[in-house]
């Protein structure tokens, strides 16, 4: 034994020396002994030392930056390594649209995350994981219940009635699909165009930018399996603020209401008795996601097939989200010209509670002084305040007592399949055909029970039951015939050029059916035949298909890695077009030029990547309906058919629904763009700044025609121009660097821009269109409205008067000064627009742990609080009738100029309550705190398992800064769009898709546990 210790010791040595590079000394460098996982990294002066390495071995060098280098130690002791700076190396590849470029290649503006940055933020989609991470893209989401959308929105809107999201592309093939039927463990990486230099290859599609998604592939190596597994608790984040017992009385007390006490109520007095409505109903939620992937392959085969379940709860009784999803994709190399490939990507989603779900009204307006059992211990079904809501409204512990009574489903199936065929003709010439399919099926289903003394409904109060169901499906196809063609000539001009051909189809169908007084309750949806004759179902269904045929043709050439160029043009046919305006071409260009690569430029040590780009050109919106050319015609009001009598028979009548415009065209948009790319110190410092000009002309808009057009429908036309102007600014910091692999590490991405909308011009000529929402100078999301000053207070009490008011009621500016509040002192107080926006990540490792902290910022536009306009939402009304948010009102003894005084009326004019509804939107959040560790080779040298990782995360944890918050909101970003929330009253100078906070779910934060294999 001490013989062959003696032997082994004479074999092993140590080697140490100095790294460098043209500049000096290179810290970081990773030294790693060839075959092994043993190594060591270079410290700030570049050395570095490795025992105990056989003296037959090699070490290989290796830096972000720099060409590999692998030097045999040949028995040597010291070895001193000058790296050579790789030009490619520090090109990742980017996904551009029918093809990749190198990123010191990329003239348009293009911003990448990858499937390691989309983990440190755990969640249901990759909406919620991109949120305030890519300059120029504002994710902002329209709920808080699981499963709920986002809108996405690349530099700005560019339409007022037609889609302002982006083209979503999944694997080179459009994708017609929600973003949240796609797990985010699915996904490799996400690659954002956002001008037209860049986006005019998608011609009619490409004017809102184009998220483009790559899905995990096969690499070449040994099989490997990852599972990716974590579960959390959901809690809430904040209640909503309401009253507590004695502030209720303080408000009834004052209040206009006259009706007393209930009984239970003076008994709640007595006993001192503060029923917390909130806390009986909100319970913990949970998120779990686990997934698995097996890929590997040879040089002539790769796979990667992937399974995934995510299922999350929230807060409120049964509304939840679930997914099942299956991903498989192959390539295939069939001799030395031909590869092929097939991807498949199929989602099962389940969501429960989003269609009506849990109307959280009753939590934040039942009085408190109120039990919310009897003196049986059963529930009190009615536990209202007050006589009327006695009559209306339940107790919400009937949810969860009564919960199989009802149902509110959405399940939808989408399967989407891509495949390829790929033919290398000659040396640099290939064809390449491109074909993808989809087929969407989705299911609506409501059940709200009746209401009877055995089983009272929370949902009908005094009421029958009521179901609905409604089915539909989509499915389409994509073929794209490609020529490419990559040359370089005399190692100095490399030319890529392609060639496309495509065709596109899509097809949609919907039947729905909504029927009152089903014969029993067992029923529900499922046979709706078996229900009482009267009323009369309520029917309806739809039908819609358009194609798409294009041309296209894009030339990259790039001279010497100096001097860039791209042009760009498309030709598209659309089915969606009156005859005439069928067909568009669209063109750009864009122009770069590497300054670093430039000879003067080598003795400048501190640059190591600069280059200018710009570009210019046009692109459009295809955001019309299909048959909006046409007009149209109905033969229901709300679901009710229409008829009426002919002689002796009652037969069916049609309306005119809309009138069409035979000249109707796309929105078209031309942008400049200018920016520079740099990196800096060893490409410590790195980033990019982005300025650009966008201007839209052509704007569709649905126009409310008179009564007298006998069209009840809008009337779709174009009718103005608009602007998109904005700054960009992308920086990534390697802020500290290890002197040794265990060493601590400080890495940060920052982002910020801002985006300035602007409506130009109306072709009717009118400054303003009041009724639609649409003032000349003004962003589209405009509030026109009175302006609130405060209120009036004791010692304003003959001001006041003079313009019909009294302290304590609203006080509003008089902007024409005319001694009179009318409609002519209304102007834009505000919009959606934020002053700027952005996010950090921070990163941080040391030795096997690593943190990262996301933070997100909204700084500036206004907010439109449901809850806090009286008579939107009846949650701020101060007529004591009720309990509701919490706001700090006015008396005479406090003297606050934020909410009037509990009275009948707050204000002479009618329409001033939706003034207290504007606040502040700026937020800043911590969007998630990951924190985990690594185990090393060593502790997993005797296991099957090749890599280890357990993190906890924390998400949503901090909200750092909100206004609205600190006035008594709840969360600063929005819940629902203004057509979809649960408004009473309409305000009136809202558009539909103005973006709203309405009383929903409330805001959740997560406590995750988690776990990342690698076997």
């Amino acid at each position: 034994m001490s013989l062959l210790s003696i032997a082994v010791s004479a074999q092993e040595v140590t080697v140490s020396g100095t790294v460098s590079d043209a500049m000096g000394p290179l810290p970081g460098v990773s030294v790693i002994l060839e075959g092994t996982n043993r190594g060591v990294v270079t410290d700030f002066d570049g050395n570095y030392s490795i025992t105990s390495v056989p003296p037959t071995g090699t070490l290989t060098f290796s830096f972000v930056g720099f060409r590999s280098s692998s030097i045999p130690i040949e028995g040597r002791s010291v070895i001193n390594v000058t790296m050579q700076e790789d030009t490619q190396s520090l090109d990742e590849i980017v996904v551009v649209g029918y093809g990749t470029q190198r990123r010191s290649d990329v003239t348009g503006s293009i911003v990448s995350t990858s499937s390691e940055e989309l983990r440190e933020v755990p969640a249901a989609n990759i909406q919620q994981q991109l949120q305030g991470r890519l300059a120029g893209v504002e994710i902002q989401p329209v709920g808080n219940r699981p499963g709920a959308d986002a809108r996405i929105r690349i530099r700005g809107n560019r339409s007022i009635t037609g889609d302002n999201s982006p083209l979503v592309v999944v694997d080179g093939i459009p994708y017609q699909g929600s973003l949240t039927d796609i797990s985010p463990n699915s996904i490799e990486t996400i690659d954002v165009l956002k001008d037209a230099s860049a986006t005019v290859i998608y011609g009619s599609r490409g004017a809102n930018g184009v998220i483009l998604i790559t899905t995990k592939d096969g690499v070449v190596g040994e099989t490997t399996v990852n599972l990716d597994t974590y579960t959390g608790i959901n809690t809430v984040a904040r209640k909503y603020n309401v009253y507590s017992a004695e502030e209720y009385r303080a408000l009834r007390d004052i209040s206009p209401f006259r009706e007393g006490y209930r009984p239970r109520e003076i008994e709640g007095i007595a006993q001192g008795r503060d029923t917390d409505w909130q806390d009986l109903v909100y319970q913990d939620g949970i998120i779990t996601d686990h997934n698995l992937n097996i890929s590997g392959g040879s040089e002539t085969a790769r796979f990667s097939t992937g399974l995934g379940y995510f299922k999350e709860t929230t807060v409120l009784p049964l509304q939840d989200f679930e997914r099942y999803s299956l991903r498989a994709n192959g390539d295939f190399n069939v001799g030395e010209k031909v590869s092929i490939g097939i991807s498949t990507l199929n989602n099962l989603t389940i969501t429960n509670g989003s269609q009506f779900g849990l109307n959280v009204f009753p939590l934040l307006t039942l009085s408190p002084l109120m039990p919310p059992y009897d003196e049986n211990g059963d529930i009190l079904v009615t536990p209202a305040g007050n006589i009327d809501d006695q009559e209306s409204t339940y107790s919400p512990l009937l949810i969860r007592e009564y919960e199989g009574s009802w149902d509110d489903r959405v399940r939808t199936l989408y399967t989407f399949n891509t495949g390829y065929f790929e033919w290398e003709i000659i040396d640099g010439l290939a064809y390449r055909l491109n074909a993808g399919g989809y087929y969407r099926q989705t299911q609506n289903a409501q059940f709200q029970p009746q209401d009877i003394p055995a089983q009272p409904s929370y949902f009908r109060p005094n009421q029958g039951n009521t179901a609905y169901v409604g089915n539909s499906e989509s499915f389409g196809y994509t073929l794209e015939n490609l020529i490419t063609y990559k040359k370089t000539i005399a190692e100095k001009h490399r030319i890529d050029a392609t060639l496309l051909y495509s065709a596109q189809e899509d097809q949609n169908y919907s039947t729905n059916v909504r029927k009152d007084s089903i014969t029993a309750d067992f029923v529900r949806f499922y046979n709706l035949g078996i229900s009482s004759p009267s009323p009369t179902a309520e029917l309806g269904g739809g039908e819609s298909s358009w194609q798409l045929e294009s041309q296209m043709v894009r030339l990259n050439y790039a001279y010497d890695d100096r001097y860039l160029l791209t042009v760009s043009g498309r030709r598209d046919g659309s089915s969606r077009l009156g005859e005439g305006n069928e067909f568009h071409s669209y063109g750009a260009f864009s122009l770069g030029w590497n300054l670093h690569n430039e000879a003067f430029m080598e003795n400048v040590d501190f640059i190591n990547n600069f280059k200018f780009r710009g570009g210019f050109g046009e692109t459009s919106n295809q955001a019309i309906a299909p048959y909006s050319t046409l007009g149209g015609v109905s033969n229901t009001i709300s679901g009710v058919p229409v008829r009426y009598n002919y002689g002796q028979s009652i037969v069916q009548g049609f309306y005119i629904l809309n009138i069409p415009d035979p000249n109707l065209d796309w929105e078209y948009t031309r942008t400049l763009n200018l920016a520079v790319d740099f990196g800096l110190f060893q490409n410590r410092l790195s980033g990019s700044v982005d300025w650009y000009n966008a201007r839209t002309h052509n704007i569709l808009y649905g126009q409310q025609l008179p009564a007298s057009s006998g069209a009840v429908g809008s009337f779709v036309t174009n009718v103005g121009e608009m602007t998109n102007r904005g700054l960009e600014v992308t920086l990534s910091g390697d802020i500290l660097r290890p002197s040794d692999p265990d060493g601590f590490s400080w890495e940060a991405d920052i982002n910020w821009f801002y985006n300035r909308n602007e409506l130009e011009k109306l072709t009717s000529g009118f400054q303003r269109d009041i009724n639609a929402g649409l003032h000349i100078g003004e962003p589209i999301s405009a509030i026109f409205d009175y302006n609130k000053l405060g209120i009036w207070q004791l010692d304003e009490a003959q001001e006041a008067a003079d313009y019909g008011a009294v302290p304590g009621q609203l006080k509003l500016e008089d902007i024409n000064n005319d001694g009179v509040i009318d409609q002519s002192d209304k102007s834009v107080i505000g919009s959606a627009e934020a002053d700027w926006q952005g996010g950090i990540t921070n990163r941080f490792t040391w030795k096997g742990f690593d943190l990262s902290v996301v933070t997100y910022a909204r700084i500036g536009g206004t907010l439109i609080s449901q809850p806090h306009q009286t008579l939107s939402s009846y949650l701020t009304v101060n007529d004591g009738r009720r309990n509701q948010i919490k706001v700090d009102y006015w008396t005479p003894n406090n003297p606050t100029n934020f909410f009037p005084q509990p009275a009948e009326q707050i204000s002479p004019q009618s329409d001033a309550w939706t003034t207290l509804g504007y606040f502040d939107a700026s937020f800043v959040k911590i969007r998630s705190i990951n924190f985990g560790y690594t185990l090393s080779p060593e502790a997993l040298e005797n296991t099957f398992v090749k890599s280890l990782r357990l993190y906890v995360t924390s998400q949503n944890p901090f909200l750092l800064y909100s206004p609205y918050v600190d006035k008594g909101g709840v969360d600063p970003e929005p819940t629902s769009t203004f057509n979809n929330s649960q408004g009473v009253s309409s305000p009136g100078n809202l558009s539909g898709s103005a973006l709203v906070i309405s009383a929903g779910t409330p805001p959740t934060k997560s406590l995750i546990f988690g776990l990342n294999f690698k076997f």
